[in-house]
């Protein structure tokens, strides 16, 4: 079988050949064993078809602002649920250099129970990249929460790890579980009703009542985020102790 990741891309207009580049899977398990109602179709509605709808809305709001100085690109990646193969793909077979990436934004899952008060990442990384996503957060009223699970291994189950394996400063943003309306206590108890009767489940499916005012104040810290790095000189970096920094080293040339 033969699946394929999407690509599009706004070229910058001082520096094409740097990029930020967001991702997001597209890809679910298909159809599959019945449940107990004996729907087989595995629809993968919040994981990642929210995740892709947030990605078309970066990527139609980047087309009609003013272009950055350089190029954003947004990939819809394929296979990660057969083990990250898409995003994997790209990133030792990329169609523009790693060297002049400048950072990947990774989405997997959106907001779909309303605003939070807080952000979040799959696992931490170690990187300036996350300290930038904090600043941006609370430029926007929003403060951050570390991963309360990081021996889970998330930093390592979602496509932004292809690219940090090859020293790519990589994150996957999370919204916060301190949610507006009810606080942690009813952000922890929608998110493990979700992981319990939902995850990688046929039930995984739109809801009319879902709240996506939320999705929609994640994304502008997204684009802001994308943006300032855009329009800037930054290069992020790993910090001293990620198992990630050395990859990154080795092409500093190509950044100067």
């Amino acid at each position: 079988m033969v699946s394929h990741n999407v690509v599009g891309e706004l070229p910058g207009t001082k520096h094409p050949a740097e990029r930020v580049i967001y991702t997001a899977h597209w890809d679910h398990l298909g159809v599959g064993l019945p449940d107990a109602k004996g729907d087989r179709i595995y629809n993968g509605a919040v994981d990642n078809a929210s995740g892709v709808s947030g990605l078309i809305e970066l990527a139609r709001a980047f087309a009609h602002s003013p272009r950055p100085q350089r190029t954003v690109q947004f990939m819809a990646v394929t296979a990660e649920e057969k083990g990250l193969l898409g995003s994997e793909y790209y990133a030792t077979n990329p169609l523009y250099p790693l060297a002049t990436t400048v950072a990947n934004i990774n989405t997997d899952g959106g907001a779909v129970n309303g605003p939070a008060k807080d952000i979040s990442v799959s696992g931490d990384g170690g990187l300036t990249l996350q300290d930038d996503l904090i600043k941006v957060g609370k430029q926007h009223g929003r403060y951050f929460t570390p991963d309360a699970r990081p021996e889970a291994g998330g930093f390592f189950r979602s496509d932004h790890f292809s690219f940090a394996k090859q020293g790519v400063p990589a994150i996957s943003f999370h919204s916060g579980m301190d949610l507006v309306n009810g606080g942690v206590a009813a952000g922890r108890a929608k998110a493990e009703a979700y992981t319990r009767d939902r995850y990688h489940q046929p039930a995984d499916e739109f809801d009319p009542n879902w709240d996506l005012s939320g999705m929609a104040q994640d994304l502008s810290i997204l684009y802001d985020l994308g943006e300032d790095l855009a329009n800037s000189r930054e290069w992020p970096t790993w910090k001293q102790g990620s198992e990630f920094k050395a990859a990154r080293d080795k092409t500093a040339a190509a950044r100067k």
